[in-house]
Formats: C-alpha cells, structure tokens, sequence
C-alpha cells in the first residue's frame, strides 16, 4: 500500500514506482470512487456499465464486493494465479 499525501492544491502524487508498476502515462484515465471506507482509485476510469452496476448494488452488497476486492488485492500473485487456474484445463 503506498501513502498518498494531498498538497496545498488538492493534487495528490503518485510514486513513481507505482506509475511504472502500473504503466500510467501522463494523461490516463483513474476513476476516484468513495466508499465507507476511504477512496478507492481504478486504473483505466469506470465505464457507465459498470457504475450502473455499481450503483444498483444495495450498501451490504457494495460492502461485500470491496470487501472482496480488498482480499483479493492482498493477496500474492501466486495466490491469485491459484484462483485463475482453479479449474482450468488444458489444451495440450
């Protein structure tokens, strides 16, 4: 998790490992989403489908949906493998 700090502007800076990490050019879309929580922030903006979804959840199942996300975030890139791949079958 990286600390963000807001300055006098209300800008807030990216690290720039977190830039290169995530390959955000200058002039890329992030979506700001607030939830009971704190702010969430998505690479590559919220479409108007996916907000319309978002919107129609009840606050238990938004709740629950960043809940998950949150598990899901900390994991190890192992672990989210092992969740891609559970049942997949081969094509060899």
């Amino acid at each position: 998790m990286e600390q963000l700090i807001v300055d006098a502007d209300g800008k807030v800076t990216i690290p720039s490992e977190v830039i290169q990490k995530r390959g955000l050019p200058p002039g890329d879309d992030l979506a700001l989403v607030e939830s009971d929580e704190g702010l969430l922030i998505y690479h590559g903006g919220v479409d108007s489908k996916t907000m319309a979804w978002w919107n129609s959840l009840t606050e238990e199942e938004q709740r629950k949906a960043q809940e998950e996300a949150r598990r899901y975030e900390a994991m190890s890139e192992q672990e989210r493998d092992a969740i891609w791949n559970e049942g997949a079958e081969s094509i060899e």
